[in-house]
């Protein structure tokens, strides 16, 4: 009797088992693939309006179809240059399933909200209305040398540094219930042949309700890095939480010499 009872145990188990290996393999945990068509504008304006950027993007998902009405542009950054900017979307399936993409675009080096060029023609007519008066002379002066010293600072500042403030205004710009996810250091030189492991920069983290060992195993990198190439290549770390949440594109520079 006791043998009939473990042996129908033993069924019972082996049927649960197949039939949980069976719903998990029919769940739907890939995300939508981004296409950007050739025809697609690649160079970027201060003026461009979130229609104008989808323009040639399109998300289809294996098992809900099409689903670029999903498509977001979650970013806009400029490279170091402000010769060029690189443009993060993202698509969303029926199963919160996200994917993201960078598109590089080049840049009137002028990004929205910038206000370099009207400093620059208010400088201009202070110089002007100055030249006759020399208390304000004085003035000029004075923040003349405050500007130099600013400009010296900025000079001194290391790419790396750069990337690192970047980074960190990306990810105070994110909502509260957004992953959070920092790398060691966002810009990297490396000799030409030079091997790297892309999860060994992966720092931390954070999120309101997943645990952090939860989220490594969910993190998306996408880009490629050619080290017997020398030249700039870029790296985006990225994940999405159990909410469908998606965390900032950790962009790592690395730049094969």
């Amino acid at each position: 009797m006791r043998k009939w009872l473990i042996v129908l145990m033993a069924a019972v188990a082996v049927g649960a088992t197949v039939i949980l290996g069976w719903l998990y393999m029919g769940e739907d945990r890939k995300g939508p693939e981004i296409t950007i068509a050739d025809s697609k504008k690649d160079s970027y304006t201060a003026d461009m309006t979130t229609a104008e950027l989808l323009e040639g993007i399109k998300a289809v998902d294996e098992k809900d179809g099409d689903v670029s009405d999903s498509l977001t542009v979650e970013n806009v950054y400029p490279n170091e240059k402000g010769d060029e900017v690189t443009v993060v979307y993202v698509a969303k399936d029926k199963s919160n399933n996200v994917t993201k993409v960078t598109y590089h675009m080049t840049s009137d080096g002028i990004l929205p909200g910038s206000t370099l060029a009207g400093q620059e023609d208010s400088m201009e007519e202070s110089v002007a209305e100055s030249t006759d008066r020399s208390e304000e002379d004085s003035d000029l002066q004075e923040n003349s040398e405050e500007a130099s010293e600013e400009e010296t600072e900025e000079t001194e500042q290391t790419e790396e540094e750069k990337a690192q403030e970047r980074e960190e205004a990306k990810i105070d710009q994110l909502n509260p219930q957004d992953p959070r996810f920092y790398l060691t250091t966002y810009y990297v030189e490396i000799e030409k042949g030079t091997q790297i492991d892309r999860l060994s920069y992966v720092k931390d983290i954070e999120d309101d309700k997943d645990a952090t060992n939860e989220l490594y195993r969910k993190i998306q990198i996408t880009g490629t890095v050619d080290v017997n190439t020398p030249g700039t290549y870029e790296l985006t770390y990225y994940v999405v939480d159990s909410n469908g949440n998606a965390s900032n594109g950790a962009v790592l520079t690395i730049v094969v010499k």
